[in-house]
C-alpha cells in the first residue's frame, strides 16, 4: 500500500472508507451521529454520505426519533450493491457461500477437492466459484478463499502439504486472471483467528491464540486487534517449531516440520481426530501441546489460547491447562477455553474479505480489521 499525505483526493477516500465501515460496524447511522464519531465537519460527511449513496454503497432506511423536532436520516449498507463469494477449506473439500453486502447467506453448497494433479485441483475450486456466481444476483466484488498454507506476499502459496499441487502457485493471481475481480487468499487458521476474535473477544481483549489441530496443525495471532501475519506470512506455522538436541539428519521441511512430525502419528489428518493410541503416546500429545502453548504466552502474551478441532474435549483441555501453569506464573496464565463451531474460519473469511473491499485506503489502520498490503488493483 502506497504512503500519500495531504492530497484532497486520497484524503476523500480515506474517509469515505472509513465512514462506510462505521455504517457497516453499526448502522444504521444518522449523519450527526457520524460527525460524532469521525470528528468530520457536517458539510464533509454529507457531500461523503450523499456520494456514497449515488454509487448504491449506502442506502437511507428512516429517520431517527419518534417525538416531535427535526429528523435526521438513517443510513446503512446497501446489501443489494454485491455479493461476497468465499470457499473455505476442511477436510479435503471447500464450504462455499455466497452473501449480500450484509453477510447474509444466499447460498451455500459443500464442494469435494480432487488434488490428484493440477489440472484436477484447478477445476475444482473453478467448478465451485463458477457455481456460486451463477447464484449470484448482483455483481460478485470479490472471492475469498481459505488454505491450509502460507500466503506469501507475493501470493505464492508455501507449506501446503494437504494440496500439494498448488505448492509455489500464485492462486490469486490465476483467479484474478479468470474472474476479474477482487481476489483475497488467506490461511484457514488465521481466518479463525479473525473469526473467534471478532465473534467472541472484540470488546473484551486485544490479544489472542487460537491453535487448530486436525487436518494438520497451525496458529493464528490477534496482536493490539490486529492479525498478525509477520514479514512473510509465516507467523503461526506451529508445525515448524523445533526443540534443542533434535537430529538434523531428517528432512522436517519436507514433512512439514518437526512438530508436524511429532504430531501426524497421533492425528489422523485425513479425518482431524485422534488415532488409537496408548497412555503413553497420549502424554506425549499433551505435552506436544502444552509447550506450543506455552511458549505461545512467553512470546505473544495472549489474554486467551483457543483450541480448535476434534481431538479436544474439556478433559484435555482441563490436563492442558494443569500442566501450562508447571511452566507459567499464575500471573501470566492466559485464559484457556475450545472453539465448538465448525464455521468459525468461514465467517473468519467473510468478515476479511467484507473489511478488505470497504478499508480500500486507510493512512491508519484503527478498526482492527485484517488488512493484505498486496491487494490486486481492479
Amino acid at each position: 500500500m502506497k504512503t500519500f499525505s495531504g492530497k484532497p483526493q486520497m484524503l476523500k477516500e480515506v474517509n469515505s472508507s472509513m465512514i462506510e465501515q462505521l455504517i457497516f460496524e453499526n448502522g444504521p447511522l444518522s449523519k450527526p451521529e457520524l460527525v460524532k464519531l469521525t470528528g468530520l465537519s457536517l458539510p464533509t460527511i454529507n457531500k461523503l454520505v450523499d456520494d456514497l449513496e449515488k454509487h448504491d454503497q449506502l442506502c437511507s432506511v428512516g429517520q431517527t426519533g419518534k417525538g416531535a423536532g427535526r429528523k435526521a436520516v438513517l443510513y446503512e449498507t446497501n446489501r443489494n450493491s454485491g455479493c461476497l463469494l468465499v470457499c473455505y477449506y476442511k477436510e479435503e473439500s471447500f464450504l462455499c457461500r455466497l452473501t449480500d453486502m450484509l453477510n447474509k447467506t444466499l447460498y451455500e453448497k459443500n464442494f469435494a477437492l480432487d488434488s490428484s494433479n493440477l489440472k484436477n485441483a484447478n477445476n475444482s475450486i473453478y467448478n465451485a466459484i463458477d457455481t456460486l456466481i451463477i447464484q449470484a444476483p448482483s455483481k460478485v466484488k470479490i472471492i475469498g478463499i481459505g488454505l491450509p498454507g502460507v500466503v506469501q506476499p507475493s501470493g505464492c502459496l508455501l507449506a501446503i502439504p494437504q494440496i500439494a499441487v498448488w505448492e509455489g502457485l500464485n492462486l490469486e493471481r490465476i483467479l484474478h486472471n479468470r474472474y476479474k475481480t477482487t481476489i483475497y487468499v488467506e490461511n484457514n487458521v488465521k481466518l479463525s483467528a479473525v473469526g473467534y476474535y471478532f465473534t467472541h473477544l472484540r470488546k473484551k481483549q486485544d490479544n489472542l491464540v487460537y491453535m487448530y489441530v486436525g487436518n494438520g496443525i497451525g496458529s493464528g495471532i490477534i496482536l493490539n486487534k490486529q492479525l498478525h501475519r509477520g514479514s512473510g506470512n509465516f507467523s503461526g506455522e506451529i508445525g515448524f517449531i523445533t526443540e534443542p538436541f533434535v537430529s538434523r539428519e531428517q528432512d522436517y521441511i519436507a514433512s512439514g516440520g518437526y512438530m508436524e512430525s511429532l504430531m501426524f502419528p497421533l492425528v489422523d489428518y485425513s479425518t482431524g481426530e485422534l488415532r488409537k493410541i496408548d497412555l503413553q503416546k497420549q502424554e506425549n500429545l499433551i505435552a506436544i501441546l502444552c509447550s506450543i502453548a506455552v511458549n505461545h504466552v512467553v512470546i505473544v502474551d495472549p489474554g486467551t489460547i483457543v483450541f480448535a478441532g476434534k481431538i479436544f474435549n474439556k478433559n484435555l483441555i482441563e490436563t492442558i491447562r494443569r500442566q501450562m501453569m508447571h511452566y507459567l506464573p499464575a500471573q501470566a496464565m492466559p485464559r484457556i477455553t475450545r472453539d465448538l463451531s465448525t464455521t468459525t474460519g468461514l465467517e473468519g473469511l467473510i468478515r476479511s474479505c467484507r473489511g478488505y473491499i470497504t478499508t480500500r485506503v486507510h493512512l491508519v489502520q484503527s478498526t482492527g480489521l485484517p488488512h493484505r498490503t498486496d491487494k490486486i488493483a481492479v
